[in-house]
């Protein structure tokens, strides 16, 4: 028996239900972010008010920029621990690559609760002082594993040649790993830095272990104003974020289509590089 075509299929039913589940939590939140009704029990009218409040709001201003100095710091060391890894990755040996690939996927299925206690233990017997230090190395414990996923991926796919072309050409070790092996791995790099930046921006189990009194990002902050009642300006802030991680993602979109590092022979790499 066929089915008509006007009756949809449970395939399309299925997709259906699961994208409704997937995206309406974030088009609730939006759209409660511009609604005038503080208790947001009804839609009472569209509003800007409450982004202005969270603007001028001193806590979440001084919270935005905690998150974004830990985010950037985090991301530069899980970057170039993740780069000297799969440097050193490349010419190990095959029981050295199995220890180090448990160590970093450790890091991954481990719940982040775990490490952040664990961490938690070890600052306090080692005399580190809680607060953006503190939380930065944490960030970097399990962010640096994603990173050095994604570099190596990259590692694994990128031909020798290019590298050894540019070596016999004269250039030296740090001049081949600058004009080649890092032009090379700039896509990887891009989305490495991206995706942690993503991690540590909304991170709040470490955040909120680590940060003591000295140090709040925005995530908690904003796990700290929901516990009683989610506000018109707890919205605000999440669809703000939304926005700050959607432009991010086209501007390194746009980067690496308008710098490819792929392109080019293998002489006019060597010579570039010899240079």
């Amino acid at each position: 028996m066929n089915v008509p075509r006007w009756i949809p299929r449970p395939r399309l039913l299925f997709t259906i239900f699961v994208m409704v589940c997937l995206y309406a939590p974030i088009v609730l939140v939006v759209v409660y972010s511009v609604n005038k009704d503080a208790q947001l029990l009804q839609w009472e009218g569209f509003t800007w008010q409450w982004y202005e409040k969270a603007f001028n709001d001193p806590a979440v201003r001084e919270a935005f920029w905690t998150s974004v100095e830990v985010a950037l710091l985090s991301t530069a060391l899980s970057l170039v621990i993740a780069i000297t890894a799969g440097l050193w990755l490349r010419k190990a040996q095959h029981r050295s690559r199995v220890w180090f690939d448990a160590l970093t996927y450790s890091r991954i299925v481990l719940p982040e609760v775990v490490i952040a206690i664990g961490l938690f233990i070890l600052f306090d017997k080692l005399h580190i002082e809680y607060g953006v230090m503190a939380i930065v190395l944490a960030h970097v414990v399990f962010n640096s594993a994603y990173a050095t996923i994604i570099i190596q991926a990259r590692f694994a796919t990128m031909d020798e040649s290019l590298e050894e072309a540019a070596a016999d050409l004269g250039a030296n070790r740090w001049r081949v790993f600058r004009r080649v092996t890092l032009p090379l791995l700039m896509p990887a790099v891009i989305v490495a830095g991206l995706l942690v930046i993503t991690f540590s921006f909304d991170n709040v189990i470490a955040s909120q272990f680590l940060g003591g009194t000295k140090a709040q990002t925005l995530p908690v902050l904003v796990f700290s104003k929901i516990r009683l009642h989610v506000t018109p300006e707890v919205n605000a802030i999440g669809a703000g974020l939304m926005v700050i991680t959607l432009v991010t993602f086209s501007m390194a979109g746009l980067i690496t289509m308008l710098r490819p590092t792929g392109a080019g022979s293998m002489l006019g790499f060597g010579r570039k590089a010899a240079k």
